[in-house]
């Protein structure tokens, strides 16, 4: 029982541990990996249901909130659509664009 008792202490130490905020803020927390994968998750899905958009062309990354997106849409309007799409999923920070418009 002790030697259980000691694995999980030392368990939750370093789940703490993984979790707590770097100072120079050059990395991300467990949370903020996290938090990270399931705004894209939820930003490429978006994208990819919207007919306008055709969001297989676009790629989505997200560092601390801020979602980039890379890629090719068919009009400015699409672009536009995208950038507005992404802007409105919870927990998005900021949108960097960079898409190119390919008729």
């Amino acid at each position: 029982m002790r030697i259980v008792r000691c694995i999980c202490t030392w368990v939750f130490v370093a789940l703490l541990v993984g979790c707590q905020a770097y100072s120079d803020g050059s990395k991300r927390t467990v949370g903020e990996f996290a938090d990270d994968a399931q705004i894209k998750a939820a930003v490429k899905l978006r994208l990819l249901n919207d007919p306008e958009v055709k969001g297989l062309q676009i790629g989505v990354s997200v560092a601390k909130g801020v979602v980039t997106l890379r890629g090719r849409v068919p009009s400015d309007y699409a672009r536009q659509k995208a950038l507005r799409i992404t802007s409105e999923t919870g927990s998005v920070n900021d949108v960097e664009d960079f898409l190119t418009i390919v008729e």
